[in-house]
């Protein structure tokens, strides 16, 4: 069973809590949860809609259709009407009815007379008596969403739903009944997953100017009260807040989007030949420029692999479904503590606004690396071995002080322009990560359904509904990309193993970055008898299932 509904309102209205009661009712009642939210950057005139969509079959996939539409004035459903199913169910308040000039026959509706100011409650009620929800769940989940409120605002809401069970008649009800399965799952979002595992394993400094898709991270760090943290006045101010976090040897991270990590770049280079950790969530948007700020595209994956001037390694890390979003939160920071280098969290507008039930967390460790107790008189800061990562000191020590330069410089940190000690310190800032994934023990991709021959090839939030494709369709397979820098250079192997006849990139963008990087990292156009193809979409939505069925007509 999925069942999709649509929550509709203008850009103005406050109805969070609303999308937060259905998704998270669902996910109390055992139902996995997945939600689409796409809202507009202007607020007068225009409509935002919450997606939630749910399965009783560990099914998270996005679908263009949905099956109800709970909408908030007549322009939010008209706008969304061509998105429902025929024979599908309009819960709306009735004075809007009269606005809409489409034709409405093809559809059940569920409109009440409103006359105060509890639109979303009213409809909700009408919604899980429609569902033939449990009324003491409806009544519990409210009271928890409003218990921040006054006690007679909770129980005004509480009475309104108890009256619409009480008086409200549906002549045709839902053939759907929505009872208890089994235990609550867990629903969280990326935003607050990401950041949760960041504080808890040892984020001790974070800074950011608000910017979508990336500005929730900074509204969970501040609503945590645990961390250290600046709202600066630009990205230029905020990314040299890292550098002196950094300089500290704090755990710092910060985040931006498109054009807020292109004030960052000189901060990034100065990282680089300072050898400073720094951890950076780049949260894609539409673009370019300033674009459409609010919708979806993976259009700086490019910009991400090459964020400065000058030539260096990093690590790029683009998690691909919630519990990776937890995971890697807490990677990043350990990744860059530990090879003191630049880690790019890479995600977009549609993986941080996700929301959805995910299984437990993992809980890792936090690894500093070479951390010196006792450093002698003439402590190298950057001292070469053969790790190519010098041993650090933590701050105030005896003897932790030290030169940090833009410029070439000697194990000490003194500047310095000769040529042997150029040569020796730029193969020492590039072997840290020589052989990263086998020193790390893990895989910098993950293959499902190995013995196709088609193998869908992606990354992010678009795995969801990638993995609900080849369940349906076992000619194909799926590989998800997690590292894009370093490659994992044992994929190459996979695919020449497995003798795969067809690689599709599935990507939100024109020029298909991916698979540009992968091609030439990877030589797949060397590969005999390989076919590379794509699957590319950049008109501000994200991939449905709808768009995956196009594969099956190629």
């Amino acid at each position: 069973m999925n069942l999709n509904t649509r929550i509709t309102w203008p850009a103005w209205a406050w109805v969070n809590s609303t999308v937060d009661i259905i998704s998270s009712l669902y996910a109390e009642l055992w139902y996995d949860v997945i939600t689409d939210i796409e809202y507009e950057s202007r607020i007068k005139g225009w409509v935002n809609y919450f997606d939630v969509n749910i399965s009783d079959a560990s099914e998270l996939f996005l679908t263009k259709y949905t099956d109800i539409i709970l909408a908030f004035n007549a322009d939010s459903l008209q706008k969304q009407l061509h998105s429902l199913k025929k024979w599908g169910t309009i819960i709306i308040n009735n004075k809007w009815l009269k606005k809409i000039t489409e034709d409405l026959s093809d559809y059940q509706i569920l409109d009440l007379e409103i006359t105060d100011k509890y639109d979303n409650t009213y409809l909700l009620g009408i919604y899980a008596l429609y569902l033939n929800l449990d009324l003491n769940i409806i009544l519990k989940k409210v009271e928890t969403v409003f218990s921040k409120k006054w006690e007679e605002i909770v129980n005004k809401n509480k009475d309104i739903i108890k009256n619409i069970f009480e008086t409200y008649i549906i002549s045709k009800k839902s053939t759907i009944s929505l009872a208890r399965v089994a235990d609550a799952k867990k629903i969280n979002y990326w935003n607050k997953a990401l950041t949760y595992w960041a504080i808890e394993w040892g984020l001790e400094f974070y800074s950011a100017y608000p910017m979508t898709p990336a500005s929730t991270v900074l509204w969970e760090v501040v609503n945590s009260g645990k961390v250290q943290f600046l709202q600066a006045e630009d990205e230029i101010a905020v990314a040299n807040a890292v550098l002196w976090a950094s300089f500290t040897w704090k755990r710092a991270m910060c985040g931006t989007s498109g054009w807020g990590f292109a004030l960052m770049t000189e901060a990034i280079s100065f990282a680089v030949q300072a050898e400073f950790p720094m951890t950076i969530i780049f949260a894609q948007r539409a673009g370019p420029s300033t674009g459409t700020p609010t919708y979806q595209e993976q259009w700086d994956i490019n910009f991400a692999l090459n964020p400065t001037f000058w030539d260096f390694e990093h690590v790029v890390l683009y998690p691909s479904s919630l519990e990776e979003a937890h995971y890697f939160g807490w990677l990043s920071l350990n990744i860059a503590d530990k090879y003191q280098t630049q880690v790019i969290l890479l995600m977009d507008k549609q993986s941080a606004e996700l929301h959805a039930t995910h299984w437990d967390f993992t809980v890792p460790t936090i690894d500093r690396w070479v951390v010196l107790e006792n450093p002698p008189e003439d402590y190298k800061r950057y001292e070469l071995n053969d790790s190519g990562i010098s041993p650090r000191v933590n701050v105030w020590t005896k003897n932790w002080d030290f030169i940090a330069t833009s410029y070439e410089h000697d194990e000490y940190g003194a500047t310095s322009e000769d040529s042997d000690l150029k040569v020796k310190f730029t193969q020492k800032r590039f072997k840290k990560l020589q052989n990263f994934f086998e020193k790390e023990g893990i895989s910098g991709y993950e293959i499902i359904n190995p013995t196709a021959k088609k193998m869908i090839v992606t990354y992010s939030f678009t795995k969801y509904t990638a993995e609900h494709f080849i369940k349906n369709n076992p000619d194909f397979g799926l590989i998800i990309i997690k590292f894009l820098k370093p490659i994992d250079e044992r994929l190459r192997e996979e695919i020449i193993s497995n003798k795969y006849e067809e690689l599709i990139f599935v990507e939100s963008n024109y020029s298909g970055q991916v698979e540009k990087h992968l091609s030439n990292e990877l030589g797949l156009k060397y590969i005999p008898n390989l076919k590379i193809s794509n699957l590319r979409k950049y008109d501000l939505f994200p991939f449905y299932i709808e768009d995956f069925n196009e594969l099956l007509n190629k």
